[in-house]
């Protein structure tokens, strides 16, 4: 699993790359280092030439898994030039992406629930992964022209999340069904009450 937007690169960057899947598996306190880099071949040496602790492991895994929603699941439907086409369309279990995601929960928010008073940092940016679908409603919300974007992109958040948890509480996308129905509603409503005044 290749992953682009990640400022890393070479040894480190696979490091990542590996333990990310075994985290969003296995948790984080419940997987330890061994377990997060088993069948890799990599040494706990080598993990702590390029980490200090497992803590700074699992932030640079959240700085992944924040680029990963991006890019798995908002750039397949990048190329619809309408905006709200392209956010209903983020809705839709068809194209293809590496939709295991959608049945295994938000790893933002797992990480901010599971270290919640114990790391600050963590937390952040558990938050800041799981905000990174809101941001990016936000922003097509704002190129569709349509008023309050930022209360929309909370809104829709809101729906994908829930989706999201649905999913991993059943282990199917069924939800998502529902969910682009909702959306489209949503959106549909928002276009009819008016947009953002031009100039």
């Amino acid at each position: 699993m290749r992953h682009e937007n990640l400022d890393i690169d070479g040894k480190k960057r696979e490091i990542v790359e590996w333990a990310f899947d075994r985290f969003y598996e296995g948790g984080f306190h419940a997987t330890a280092i061994d377990a997060a880099m088993a069948g890799s071949g990599i040494s706990k040496r080598t993990i702590y030439k390029y980490f200090s602790s497992k803590e700074e492991l699992i932030e640079a895994v959240l700085v992944l898994y924040g680029a990963f929603i991006v890019q798995e699941l908002f750039d397949p439907v990048s190329s619809i030039s309408d905006p709200k086409q392209q956010i209903v369309a983020f809705f839709d279990t068809g194209h293809g992406q590496d939709r295991r995601i959608l049945t295994r929960g938000c790893l933002g928010l797992k990480a901010a629930q599971e270290y919640a008073g114990k790391h600050e940092r963590i937390v952040a940016l558990g938050r800041h992964a799981a905000s990174r679908a809101e941001a990016r409603f936000t922003e097509l919300c704002g190129k569709a022209g349509l008023a309050q974007p930022e209360a929309l992109g909370k809104q829709l958040n809101v729906i994908f999340q829930g989706a999201l948890l649905l999913s991993h509480a059943t282990g199917d996308t069924t939800a998502f069904a529902s969910a682009k129905t909702v959306a489209a509603a949503l959106l549909e409503r928002a276009a009819a009450g008016g947009t953002k005044a031009s100039g």
